[in-house]
């Protein structure tokens, strides 16, 4: 029986290059703005697939567990949990960017 490393989050490298386009954003020009939502663009197309990976190796171990292939029930837990948490994450994100998205919106010009 194996035993995933609970604390990786596979988000961290998410978080501090979103934090880090955050800081950069103060005073920058069009095409460092350009090169940010490209880069943005990258690291959320990054974290979906991560989502969908963790969502998938979960499916995957929960069926052999389930289906007899495989005796690792701590394991598929643990992968069920992971992806849950992941996705928790990115509603979480999600809800964020709607809030900006609605800010920006009300805006006045």
């Amino acid at each position: 029986m194996t035993i995933t490393n609970i604390s990786s989050n596979p988000f961290i490298s998410h978080l501090s290059e979103l934090q880090r386009m955050g800081s950069a954003a103060q005073g920058t020009t069009s095409a460092e703005t350009a090169d940010t939502a490209n880069s943005f663009s990258s690291t959320l197309q990054d974290a979906l697939q991560q989502v969908n990976n963790l969502q998938q190796v979960a499916d995957q171990k929960v069926t052999a567990v389930t289906t007899g292939a495989s005796q690792d029930t701590l394991g598929a837990v643990v992968a069920l949990q992971q992806a849950d948490l992941s996705m928790q994450l990115l509603a979480q994100v999600r809800n964020k960017a709607l809030k900006a998205y609605e800010e920006i919106i009300k805006m006045p010009v």
